[in-house]
């Protein structure tokens, strides 16, 4: 008999070896790939944990929307006969006592986590869904005052300019400069691109390599713009940044939690179909 224990050992083998796997493709082109694919997912799943956008995407690549069973059926859609569910983590939540002002009092707090199932989308039918405005178009003419804005709330100054060398972009702590020959598409994935290091790389991480920090960076800039449905240029090739599993596997969380970060900022409550469902868990890793 499977336990809970057992599945959730599974989970956390399938994403150690889905990252293993990548690091060690000798296929620039193909590892360049697959890396694309999984910003995406994270621009999809940006509202959940690490562990879980990856493991939705390692199980169902192309989920757009996952829910339960049961919220499925609220919404008025049913999974499909035969369907296999997508495992993974949720929270075991439970009341424990706490010391509080010289008193106990108690809590509701995670105490472990549990695999569970949820459906994508396409493993279901029934009422059509309202569809996610996200208030932007490929150009980003709509996206850039919002990014502006957002890098404002953030309390970082923005300027435009002419930037001498080949640089498109600087990140000066609490000063960001964008060369100002720019389009408005490139505008705005520069801009997510020095907001990352902004935001990762001024105070903390400083003991991470320099392609490290860039791989970070631009692997924010791509799922942030993703999401608002504009589609970059980059090319990651990870062999070049000299990344290891270790290193990704760190990153990886990193950029997942940044590009939330930002995505919330820009929206202003970043709240989707699925912050509501119980597939927007906290990974073992996170919590």
């Amino acid at each position: 008999m499977t336990t809970n224990t057992d599945q959730t050992q599974e989970l956390n083998d399938k994403i150690n070896e889905s990252i293993t796997t990548l690091c060690a493709e000798t296929d620039a082109a193909k590892q360049d790939e697959t890396y694309r694919a999984w910003l995406c997912t994270l621009s999809r799943f940006y509202s959940y944990s690490f562990n879980n956008w990856l493991l939705i995407y390692t199980q169902r690549p192309d989920a757009t929307r996952v829910a339960g069973f049961q919220t499925w059926k609220s919404l008025g859609r049913f999974v499909k006969k035969g369907e296999r569910g997508i495992r993974i983590f949720a929270p075991i939540i439970r009341k424990v006592e706490e010391e509080k002002n010289g008193s106990a009092e108690q809590v509701m707090r995670p105490v472990g986590f549990r695999s569970i199932a949820v459906f994508a989308l396409e493993q279901t039918d029934g009422e059509p869904l309202p569809a996610i405005d996200s208030n932007a178009t490929e150009g980003g003419e709509e996206l850039l005052p919002r990014l502006e804005a957002t890098t404002a709330a953030l309390g970082i100054q923005l300027v435009y300019k002419a930037i001498p060398g080949a640089a498109e972009g600087l990140s000066k702590g609490g000063l960001i400069e964008i060369e100002e020959a720019l389009s408005t598409a490139a505008r705005c994935g520069v801009i997510v691109h020095e907001l990352a290091h902004e935001l990762l790389h001024k105070e903390n991480r400083k003991d991470t390599t320099r392609q490290q920090r860039e791989l970070e960076a631009e692997s924010v800039s791509f799922a942030v713009l993703a999401h608002y449905g504009i589609h970059t240029e980059s090319r990651f090739y990870l062999a070049s940044y000299d990344v290891t599993t270790e290193m990704l596997t760190a990153s990886l969380q990193t950029i997942s939690q940044t590009a939330k970060r930002i995505i919330c900022t820009i929206d202003g409550n970043g709240k989707t179909i699925e912050d509501a469902d119980e597939g927007s868990a906290p990974s073992p890793v996170t919590a």
